[in-house]
């Protein structure tokens, strides 16, 4: 029975991301064995939406090639899922038989999309494939789904997209691109709620529905219809029916805990691990998307990269931890450029008394132009651009570095950086000069 250093069971960003920092260690573990369930090598999942439009070549999502894996030691098994973990005698059991122990373990499980009861065919289902879904559903994750909707896209005429956040917007671009008339549904009062205001919603929406998308807000389905066998349409809650050759959910994420959760380390929303990214077994450590830290879940890259960092310098004898930062979001749509960071939601709901105490806004509507800018004494608690997002690195300095700010925020609003710093500079208090 062969037996590894360190065994990786996912093969997704993470992964990669953390086999491309272990490789750079002077004391790297020498035999590496990865696992993935996909048949498919590690791609970059952030540009499936790129892919599906026709704007990229699938070489453009390659992030490393067999002759990498053979060059660097690294054993990659794919399309043969790890079903088994026995972490008395640190061994994996794949879905094909294949045997073997580690020293290390490292879960990089990801996560799996959200699946309304609606659409499912075997409730409770647990892997992250087709089967458990009805005909004509499918959701927008791996490289099954892009080829899915790219025969969608050649066969079929009407589409409608479930969840109005990047994913969903993405995937209802794509189709549209693809020539179908696309329907696209989002729960909330508006799109992007999570990382949007209403006013840069607002010009979101109205920029996507010029381009020939129809977006319904408040709305959910309630049924499918069947005509033998064939989807025909969604019903609304309200009533309303929209023709629905295919449905597309995008309704989220929840992390993969289920082998973790079999193998009985502990768990909670995600696999639980401390700052060193190491579960509650010794031996095994976990990062991405299917972590929890401090009661915190990962869905965004630069996260998954900064603990990919951390990790392979843990694994090679190191003393690190990981400190988690808020992450800019942004929207990968040709065309539409915005960007957000810090809690959004929370400063827009206002939910408590020192959420924040002052917003700063600038709106030009002919331009489709928006920035707010959220603010906690002296300190960025939040920012939205709209529009003009090459303020975004250094608003989002501000917010994690948490650096009062000082100077003008009218300037720093309209970008007008140097000024604006010259202006922080003689507007400290004279302790802070003092200091």
């Amino acid at each position: 029975m062969t037996e590894a250093d360190l065994i990786i069971i996912g093969n997704g960003m993470a992964c990669q991301r953390l086999l491309a920092e272990l490789v750079q260690q002077p004391n790297r573990p020498t035999k590496i064995v990865v696992f993935g369930a996909e048949a498919k090598p590690a791609y970059n999942r952030v540009l499936l939406s790129g892919l599906l439009s026709n704007e990229l070549p699938d070489s453009a999502a390659e992030l490393a090639s067999p002759a990498w894996y053979a060059k660097h030691n690294i054993e990659l098994i794919c399309d043969d899922a790890v079903m088994l973990i026995d972490r008395e005698r640190r061994l994996v059991v794949s879905r094909h038989g294949r045997y073997r122990r580690y020293q290390q373990l490292v879960l990089a499980c990801g996560a799996l999309p959200l699946t309304p009861g609606y659409a499912e065919l075997t409730p409770g289902y647990a892997e992250d494939d087709s089967k458990h879904l009805l005909p004509g559903i499918c959701h927008f994750r791996n490289w099954q789904d892009l080829a899915t909707l790219r025969l969608a896209g050649q066969q079929l005429q009407h589409a409608v997209v479930v969840g109005g956040g990047f994913l969903g917007l993405e995937a209802a671009e794509g189709l549209r691109k693809l020539g179908m008339q696309v329907n696209l549904l989002q729960r909330s009062t508006y799109l992007l709620n999570r990382q949007l205001d209403a006013t840069a919603a607002g010009l979101l929406q109205q920029q996507l529905s010029a381009r020939g998308l129809s977006i319904f807000t408040n709305s959910e389905i309630d049924s499918l219809s069947y005509k033998r066998g064939q989807l025909q349409a969604v019903r609304l809650h309200s009533g309303q029916q929209l023709k629905a050759d295919i449905v597309v959910l995008a309704l989220g994420i929840t992390p993969n805990i289920s082998l973790a959760q079999q193998a009985g380390l502990t768990v909670n929303r995600g696999i639980v691990v401390n700052a060193n990214l190491q579960s509650s077994d010794s031996a095994i450590y976990a990062l991405g998307e299917c972590i929890e830290l401090n009661g915190e879940t990962f869905g965004l890259i630069a996260p998954v990269n900064a603990q990919a960092k951390q990790l392979a310098q843990t694994l090679c004898g190191e003393d690190t931890a990981y400190c988690s930062e808020n992450t800019a979001t942004q929207l990968k749509i040709s065309g539409i450029a915005l960007s957000s960071c810090g809690d959004i939601a929370t400063l827009c709901a206002n939910t408590s008394a020192d959420s924040f105490d002052g917003s700063t806004e600038y709106l030009d509507a002919e331009r489709f132009e928006y920035r707010r800018l959220w603010w906690r004494g002296p300190y960025l608690a939040g920012a939205v651009l709209y529009g003009d997002t090459r303020l975004s690195q250094r608003l989002n300095q501000l917010i994690n570095q948490r650096q009062p700010y000082y100077g003008c925020r009218s300037s720093l609003l309209l970008g007008l950086i140097d000024n604006a710093e010259k202006l922080t500079a003689v507007s400290q208090p004279q302790q802070q000069d003092a200091a």
